[in-house]
């Protein structure tokens, strides 16, 4: 009986690993992203392209990217809204926490800091064929406060009311 139920636990265990989804992640490619207009408080409204073999990939991928580059690079302003920074100005702070950051980007874990706010599927212009897959653009609004609010409490950035 113990065997029997022993095995049922690592069946469960087997079955949810597989259907964990991993997305991928990597600092050297440039996030294309852009400002589109001043958001809600503590938000950012922006537009965001990634690049992948499928439209769905290529959603996912832009919505990383919107992600990574409020915390590692900021976004350009425009005549619109000014420039934002990035939560990380130093980009070793990935390096440094390489480990947060993996399991933040590759288990999908930013979801919780963006959202697709895209009426319907992107076409024509924003969604193009390339030699990569799809070029897809959507626009996106990133938590940006809760964003700050998590480094800060994982240790990896300075909490802004903090002297030292």
């Amino acid at each position: 009986m113990k065997r029997i139920a022993f095995l049922f636990v690592f069946m469960i265990i087997a079955f949810s690993s597989l259907n964990a989804k991993s997305y991928h992640f990597d600092m050297a490619h440039s996030y294309e992203v852009q400002i589109v207009r001043v958001a809600q408080q503590g938000t950012k409204f922006l537009k965001a392209w990634g690049v992948a073999s499928s439209p769905d990939k290529a959603i996912d991928m832009a919505m990383q990217d919107a992600v990574a580059a409020c915390i590692f690079t900021g976004v350009e302003g425009n005549e619109i809204a000014g420039k934002i920074p990035p939560l990380a100005a130093d980009r070793s702070v990935y390096e440094e926490h390489k480990q947060f950051f993996d399991t933040f980007f590759k288990k999908g874990e930013f979801f919780q800091y963006v959202k697709n706010v895209n009426t319907g599927y992107p076409t024509g212009e924003n969604n193009v064929k390339t030699g990569k897959g799809r070029k897809v653009g959507i626009f996106v609004v990133v938590m940006y406060d809760n964003l700050r609010k998590l480094l800060e409490d994982e240790g990896i950035i300075k909490k802004l009311n903090s002297y030292f």
